[in-house]
């Protein structure tokens, strides 16, 4: 993939990992009857993505309180005095300004410490790890990533092949320099890139000073997230797949292989079973959490991951490796190693 940026890290470890999944549910069966559609036309979106229900965020939450509730249980009383930061991956945040990252600081009473979002779709979280991972090796002791969409409900204006691919959630890390815990995850490279020619393919046209809001793009549906090709969509996502899989590993000098498990972003199912005929991966080395969880944009991936690490999919000694892309068009790709049992 043109563009790559690979960067290799030493020492740095996703020590602890939560999840925040909203416990009311949407089946796509259910979203079908409020849109007006019949039982075939249900049907046909579940045939064409897989999804068979999504996680909703009740009507009082917003991201912030999807996000702090991911992080709650990485929080411990020694962490405060060595805590230096806090990233938030979102495109859908509580407020078009400010962030919403300070918001969650000083609800979980966290000190004083830089806090801010960080805007790459659905390749946030990856962008997130990178970041945090520059930060521990100039000299932070411990940083907080999140990543968190609170997306159902900007979805009404939206069209129907659009609003059955997405749900509401949020997913959380702590990286340290630390030796590893149980369950640790070191993080040995990542690679990103983007390309801007891909900018309006998935994106809400209005609401920023490009086209700021008024009633003439309220009326409109402007602000509802738009695919303007769906179908080419599916194909430069399932391409974007492949080749970052192809350039990340060349680049580290492995092949596909190597790695235990593929944990990629959750577009739809129909795009990740093409992925892994393309790349000849069996079903069993790949992380599908979309037909149930649906697409929680930057947070899939953190979701899956957290899900397999906890579902005992990893082993000490697997490589794993995270492939996301996303509207912008952004991409990230990252590569974690559990670390082997140490010899008695």
């Amino acid at each position: 993939m043109n563009g790559l940026k690979l960067t290799r890290f030493d020492d740095v470890f996703l020590q602890k990992t939560s999840v925040h999944i909203p416990t009311a549910r949407l089946s796509t069966d259910a979203l079908a009857a409020e849109l007006g559609l019949d039982a075939h036309a249900a049907a046909e979106l579940v045939r064409l993505t897989g999804v068979i229900s999504r996680p909703v965020a009740p009507p009082e939450h917003a991201t912030s309180d999807l996000v702090a509730a991911a992080l709650a249980p990485l929080l411990a009383p020694e962490l405060a005095a060595r805590l230096d930061r806090l990233v938030v991956a979102t495109v859908t945040p509580d407020h078009p300004s400010p962030a919403t990252a300070p918001l969650v600081q000083h609800r979980l009473g966290l000190p004083h410490l830089p806090a801010f979002d960080l805007s790459a779709a659905c390749a946030g979280f990856v962008y997130a790890l990178d970041l945090a991972a520059r930060a521990l090796v100039t000299g932070d002791r411990a940083v907080l990533v999140a990543a968190g969409e609170c997306r159902v409900r900007t979805l009404d204006r939206a069209a129907p092949g659009v609003r059955v691919l997405f749900s509401d959630g949020a997913a959380a890390a702590l990286l340290t320099r630390d030796p590893p815990a149980p369950g640790a995850l070191r993080l040995v490279a990542t690679g990103l890139t983007a390309d801007g020619s891909g900018h309006d393919a998935i994106r809400v046209a209005a609401g920023g000073s490009r086209l700021p809001t008024s009633e003439a793009t309220v009326a409109a549906g402007l602000h509802a997230l738009a695919m303007s090709d769906g179908p080419h969509v599916f194909m430069k996502a399932t391409e974007a797949f492949v080749q970052l899989a192809d350039a990340f590993l060349g680049a580290l000098s492995l092949s596909l292989p190597e790695i235990a498990l593929v944990v990629p972003h959750q577009p739809n199912v129909r795009i990740l079973e093409r992925v892994a005929r393309l790349l000849r991966l069996p079903r069993e080395r790949l992380v599908v959490t979309c037909d149930t969880l649906g697409n929680t944009g930057g947070a899939s991936t953190a979701i899956a991951l957290h899900l397999a690490l906890t579902q005992g999919r990893i082993a000490p000694g697997d490589k794993v490796l995270i492939l996301t892309a996303g509207a912008g068009y952004t991409a990230g790709a990252a590569l974690l190693e559990a670390p082997p049992h140490e010899a008695p």
